[in-house]
């Protein structure tokens, strides 16, 4: 098969995943590579499909994404049911080349993923002119090989007053190391 055409699928970008039924932290990221790795930046349109291939449980979101320049890229999936089952994820498409169409897939299994978990802190609320930290423990669990970036915000949920009761924070990412699997996220409690 000459290397310029589509021959396999192989997943450049592993998910994180969240809470069941939240969407995932770090979204899979599927490439259409010729026979040599390289990535067909040609292909516009391969569609890659994203499912659970064994394991209880839903896939939701989009599961279906056109390629563009050889790359699939997913957003807004989610994962709802136990996260400590044994999951096979697999990406899979019809890969057109010169001699005919064939399904090509590429598999990860859900042991092997990351999952991002955030801790429940609780803190008294001080008097007035004083502040308090509350601290949010994220764990990523187990380490990623790679780096793994978190985008989180204020919610504006609850009871509390942003900019009376606490400091809001406005949107920030939070980016864990390769092998990284703590970060803290500070609030000031005022």
């Amino acid at each position: 098969k000459p290397f310029w055409h589509p021959f396999k699928l192989a997943i450049a970008t592993a998910p994180v995943l969240a809470a069941s039924g939240e969407v995932f932290v770090t979204q899979p990221v599927v490439q259409i590579q010729d026979a040599t790795g390289r990535t067909v930046v040609t292909d516009d349109t391969t569609r890659v499909t994203f499912a659970i291939n064994s394991g209880q449980g839903n896939l939701g979101g989009p599961t279906t994404v056109t390629a563009s320049k050889g790359v699939a890229r997913f957003t807004d999936l989610t994962l709802t049911g136990s996260l400590t089952g044994e999951y096979v994820l697999k990406a899979r498409a019809a890969i057109h080349n010169a001699n005919a169409a064939e399904i090509e897939t590429a598999e990860l299994r859900l042991s092997d993923l990351s999952v991002l978990s955030v801790s429940a802190p609780r803190v008294a609320e001080g008097d007035t002119g004083e502040t308090t930290q509350l601290v949010f423990k994220v764990t990523l669990s187990p380490a990623s090989n790679s780096e793994v970036r978190v985008n989180y915000a204020d919610a504006q949920t609850g009871t509390a007053t942003s900019g009376t009761d606490y400091t809001a924070i406005e949107g920030d990412t939070g980016i864990f190391a390769a092998g990284e699997t703590e970060k803290d996220i500070t609030v000031m409690i005022t």
